[in-house]
C-alpha cells in the first residue's frame, strides 16, 4: 500500500515540476532567473515557524518591491524545520494541528514537502525564486537529535558527529558526504532547472591545511551533486579560505556575511581574519557573491530590534550602506567588481519563544520595504 501511495505521489510531483518548466513563467521573463542582479530576503524558518500563507505574504512583498528571490533557512541547531524521511520526520508520524505539522518527539513544528513545493510554485508565479537552504555539515544539532531516536540513526550519529566541533559533522568522511546527499535528495527535485539551492557550510571548524582540503572536497562534491540535478549551488563564505581558493569550483555563488564570523574569542577572531578570503578576493578569483553584510543587513527578532530608537538607528546606518560595502566592520572597504551581483536582508529568529510568523512579519515589513527600496536602485 505504501509503495502504491509513494508511486502516485511521485507521478503527481513530476507532473507539477514539468508544468513549472513547460507551462509556467518563462525563464527569460522571470525576475528570479537573472544572474546579473539578485536582490532578496532570507527567512530563518528553523527558529521561527512561518506558515505557507505567511511565506506567501513575504513573497508578495518581495514581488511588489521588485526583488528577485526568497531564501528559506530551513534547519539549524534548534530545529529541522522541514519534512525529511531520512531523518524520520514525516507527515505520517507527526501531529497535525490546523495546517501545522508537529514532530511527536520534539514537539516542534515543521513544513511538509508539499507545503515547501507550494511556496516554490507560488514564488515562481510571482517572479520570485524560492531558494531552500539545508545547512550542512554544521548547525547539525537538530539533525543529530532526529537521528538519535532510532537505533541505526544513533549509530550513524556516533560515526559522523565531530564532538570537538561546533554541532557539526566530520565533513572529511565519505559517510558524511553520502548522508548530506541523501538528505538533499528529498528536495532537489522540487526546483525548476537552473534555479539555486543553498547549502550552508558555515561556522564549521577548519584549523589547518588538512581541514581546508577536506572542506574543499566536501563542498565541491555537494556542488557536483546539485549541478547533476540541473541546479546551482549557494554557500556561505566561511569555508572559502585564501590558501585553497583556487581549488573550489568557481560556479558556486557565495553569500558573504562576515570576514571574522562575528566570533567573541580573540584567537578565533584573528584566525578567521587571517584565513578567510575577503569579498574582493573572491570576486577577483572569479566567484560571484551576494552581499549579506551582517552589521547592516541582519535583523534579529529581539524586542530591542523593534523599538523606535533602534529602528531609527538602523535606518541611519542603512542610509550609509551601499551594495559594495561588504565588510561588517568597515565603512571604507568596498568591492568594485561586477561579480558582486546582489544583496539580501536576513531575518534571524535568535530570540527564543518570543515571535511567531505573524508577529515577525508585522515587525519586519518596514525593514524589508526600506531595504528593497535602497537595494533596487543599484
Amino acid at each position: 500500500m505504501k509503495k502504491k501511495v509513494i508511486t502516485i505521489f511521485t507521478i503527481i510531483f513530476t507532473i507539477i515540476i514539468l508544468s513549472f518548466q513547460l507551462f509556467g513563467l518563462s525563464q527569460n521573463n522571470i525576475n528570479a532567473s537573472a544572474d546579473n542582479k539578485r536582490i532578496g530576503l532570507t527567512l530563518d524558518c528553523s527558529r521561527v515557524y512561518y506558515s505557507t500563507d505567511k511565506i506567501k505574504q513575504y513573497i508578495n512583498l518581495l514581488s511588489e518591491n521588485k526583488a528577485t528571490y526568497l531564501q528559506l533557512h530551513l534547519n539549524d541547531n534548534e530545529n529541522f524545520g522541514i519534512e525529511n524521511s531520512t531523518l524520520n520526520q514525516t507527515v505520517d508520524n507527526a501531529t497535525k494541528k490546523g495546517d501545522v505539522y508537529y514532530n511527536k518527539k520534539t514537539h516542534l513544528p515543521f513544513l511538509s514537502k508539499d507545503q515547501l513545493l507550494d511556496v516554490i510554485q507560488y514564488g515562481y508565479e510571482k517572479g520570485i525564486q524560492v531558494v531552500p537552504e539545508i545547512d550542512l555539515p554544521g548547525h547539525a544539532q537538530s539533525l543529530f537529535k532526529l537521528l538519535s531516536y532510532t537505533k541505526n540513526g544513533n549509530k550513524l550519529v556516533k560515526r559522523v558527529r565531530n564532538a570537538d566541533g561546533y554541532n557539526e559533522m566530520f565533513y572529511g568522511k565519505k559517510e558524511t558526504i553520502n548522508l548530506s546527499k541523501k538528505i538533499l535528495s528529498e528536495y532537489v527535485g522540487m526546483m525548476p532547472k537552473g534555479f539555486y539551492f543553498s547549502v550552508g557550510a558555515d561556522e564549521i571548524t577548519i584549523n589547518n591545511r588538512k581541514d581546508q582540503n577536506a572542506a574543499v572536497k566536501y563542498i565541491n562534491s555537494i556542488d557536483d551533486y546539485i549541478n547533476s540535478k540541473g541546479l546551482k549551488l549557494e554557500m556561505w563564505n566561511d569555508s572559502f579560505h585564501k590558501a585553497v581558493l583556487k581549488n573550489y569550483h568557481k560556479n558556486i555563488l557565495i553569500n558573504y556575511w562576515s570576514l571574522s564570523g562575528d566570533v567573541s574569542d580573540k584567537e578565533d577572531y584573528k584566525a578567521n581574519i587571517k584565513l578567510r578570503a575577503t569579498l574582493p578576493q573572491l570576486n577577483a578569483a572569479g566567484f560571484k557573491t551576494i552581499n549579506y553584510n551582517s552589521y547592516y543587513l541582519y535583523i534579529i527578532t529581539d524586542p530591542l530590534s523593534f523599538t523606535k530608537s533602534s529602528i531609527k538607528e538602523w535606518r541611519d546606518d542603512i542610509n550609509k550602506w551601499k551594495m559594495n560595502m561588504w565588510n561588517d566592520e568597515s565603512l571604507k572597504q568596498k568591492t568594485k567588481s561586477k561579480n558582486n551581483i546582489g544583496a539580501s536582508l536576513s531575518i534571524w529568529g535568535e530570540y527564543p519563544n518570543k515571535y511567531d510568523g505573524n508577529s515577525t512579519y508585522k515587525n519586519t515589513e518596514y525593514f524589508v520595504k526600506y531595504f528593497l527600496k535602497k537595494a533596487r536602485n543599484y
